[in-house]
């Protein structure tokens, strides 16, 4: 007992220290071979746990079997849902190398870095079977190599660029490993390893990419892995019930439709290129009406027709969307000059707006669900 806490210790103070040593270290002052480093790294740790762990083959492989082929149907679903937003938001030429030696040399360190995360995961995770503590402290570890390799380029510089690299790739990051240590830990390393060859890889080796925000992505990144803990962890409560099922059969529900239809309408209301957008409200201009943390659905407007006095409208203004009332309508040289003010103002906003500076005009109002992303937008603000 005392030799395996030895162990733990020393492979979670390992991947901690590896962890500083490649964010201050080896991504300022080697960039370019940061990631052939980590990749040697994650070689050489996963065969130290190897060889003191040993590796133990899954023990139940019908159950593996089953959810590994659920895996794939939502990972179909991901693509599904990200080129079918790109078949309207258009696409975009793949800047990576698509030769056959430059896709190699792109993915070579990935892949790499990604099996031996799982396997490493695996490995630790068996050889620690109802030890909680071991467990969470070994997921924190993954999680935080995980975050320092995927953001070795991006700028730290000012608030707005954490809060963008939080959300777009932390969070993601974060609620996978969770995930992925819960499929680890009662099924198996092959669902993570799959996941990743296929949603984190693809980058590097399809000629075209949809054209979507990386809102859209996070989003993604952070429900899917969720649909997949969903339908594993039905399966695994089946199967920990002794009883022989047709698990594919059991593993989807017709509970799982509005969860799967709330995905698909957060992207299309996220995303921007349809014909209606969701807003969060950040201010308290509007309170009374709207209030600060609510979500507003927005109607893209096409001319004047869309919209009358009275209404609520969006409008552009020093990179933010202004959500605020249109109070009077004027008529300036032969140009409709539109005047907003916030309900809660007492004056009237100072913004010469035509036609076309409009941008659409509010339909439904959602209270407070907006308030996380709002919270912690303030926090970097």
């Amino acid at each position: 007992m005392e030799k395996r806490k030895i162990i733990n210790t020393s492979i979670i103070l390992i991947l901690f220290l590896y962890t500083l040593f490649n964010r201050f270290f080896l991504l300022k002052n080697y960039l370019k071979y940061a990631e052939f480093i980590s990749a040697a790294f994650m070689i050489l740790i996963t065969s130290l746990s190897i060889y003191l762990y040993g590796f133990k083959k899954s023990r139940n492989t019908t159950l593996e079997k089953e959810v590994v082929s659920i895996s794939r149907i939502v990972i179909i679903i991901y693509f599904v849902i990200i080129y079918g937003i790109g078949v309207f938001a258009g696409f975009l030429k793949n800047a990576y190398s698509l030769k056959f030696f430059g896709i190699l040399n792109n993915i070579f360190s990935p892949i790499i870095i990604a099996i031996c995360i799982e396997l490493l995961r695996y490995i630790f995770l068996e050889a620690n079977k109802n030890h909680n503590k071991s467990i969470v402290l070994i997921t924190i570890a993954i999680i935080l190599l995980d975050l320092s390799i995927n953001m070795r380029v991006l700028d730290f510089s000012s608030k707005s660029e954490m809060f963008k690299i939080i959300t777009s790739i932390g969070l993601p990051i974060i609620i996978k490993n969770i995930v992925f240590t819960y499929v680890s830990n009662h099924i198996g390393y092959k669902i993570p390893i799959i996941y990743r060859l296929f949603v984190d890889m693809y980058i590097f080796i399809v000629p075209i990419l949809p054209n979507i925000s990386e809102y859209i992505i996070s989003v993604l990144g952070i429900c899917i892995p969720f649909v997949l803990y969903l339908l594993s962890n039905r399966l695994i409560e089946l199967n920990e019930k002794g009883i022989e099922y047709n698990y594919r059969k059991k593993a989807f529900s017709l509970s799982d439709v509005p969860f799967i239809l709330l995905i698909i309408i957060l992207a299309y209301l996220i995303s921007g290129y349809f014909k209606y957008s969701i807003i969060g409200i950040g201010s308290e201009s509007m309170t009374g009406k709207i209030n600060k943390g609510d979500a507003v659905i927005v109607m893209k407007v096409k001319s004047e027709k869309d919209f009358k006095k009275g209404d609520i409208i969006t409008y552009e203004y020093n990179g933010k969307t202004i959500v605020h009332r249109l109070v009077e309508i004027k008529e300036e040289n032969g140009k409709k000059k539109y005047i907003t003010k916030g309900d809660a103002n007492i004056t009237e906003d100072n913004v010469d707006l035509y036609i076309d500076d409009i941008k659409g005009v509010v339909k439904l109002r959602f209270p407070y669900i907006a308030y996380p992303s709002i919270l912690l937008s303030e926090l970097f603000s």
